[in-house]
């Protein structure tokens, strides 16, 4: 069988085609690949639809289908909405890697701390965490949030170093660093509902 081209049209349906294909040809591929192709359907419905919001440092980029890599502009992010989830994905560990270590040096030395070590792991509702072995644990979906947000989130894990609890004493330490911090956390909260 010739080549058969699985297109995104307006709304998100799937159009199947080829130059040289009959449409028996096309309804026999559909046949013989329908759980692959409801499987593709399902992952753009999953995806980012066009016109709404996609997050970057606390900025909203409206988004636009293409079929290349994710492309950020000024007001636009350009997503192929195939792979929308796999090149975000890709898009904030990157710059998480890029940005989060030397903010968590800059803390861990003005607090005085050390760790043992940093990792990322993309998660849908913790933004970090920190165990007892001393390592440290970052969202890359952190890269969402403004500058400040970030921060507070890199202080409050710092700060289990000291205190591996949410005592008065361990929020006592984060306001030391992060006198705001309260209104951070709500703000954090409120951006939180729109990014799910």
């Amino acid at each position: 069988m010739r080549r058969i081209i699985l297109r995104i049209e307006n709304k998100n349906e799937l159009r199947l085609s080829s130059a040289r294909v009959s449409k028996k040809q096309l309804l026999s591929f559909i046949q013989e690949n329908k759980v692959w192709i409801l499987e593709q359907h399902k992952n753009i419905k999953a995806a980012f639809l066009e016109d709404t919001s996609f997050y970057y440092l606390n900025k909203a980029y409206k988004i636009k289908h293409h079929n290349e890599s994710l492309c950020l502009d000024t007001e636009t992010v350009y997503l192929n909405p195939l792979r929308a989830k796999q090149h975000s994905d890709m898009f904030y560990r990157k710059c998480a890697k890029a940005y989060l270590p030397d903010r968590v040096d800059f803390w861990t030395k003005k607090m005085g701390l050390e760790y043992n070590r940093l990792s990322f792991r993309l998660a849908k509702k913790r933004w970090g965490s920190c165990n007892t072995k001393r390592n440290i644990s970052l969202n890359p979906y952190m890269m969402k949030l403004s500058y400040e947000m970030i921060d507070y989130i890199i202080v409050h894990e710092l700060s289990h170093l000291r205190h591996m609890n949410h005592s008065k004493v361990f929020y006592e330490c984060v306001q030391n660093y992060i006198p705001d911090y309260i209104n951070i956390e709500k703000e954090i909260k409120a951006l939180s509902l729109k990014l799910n």
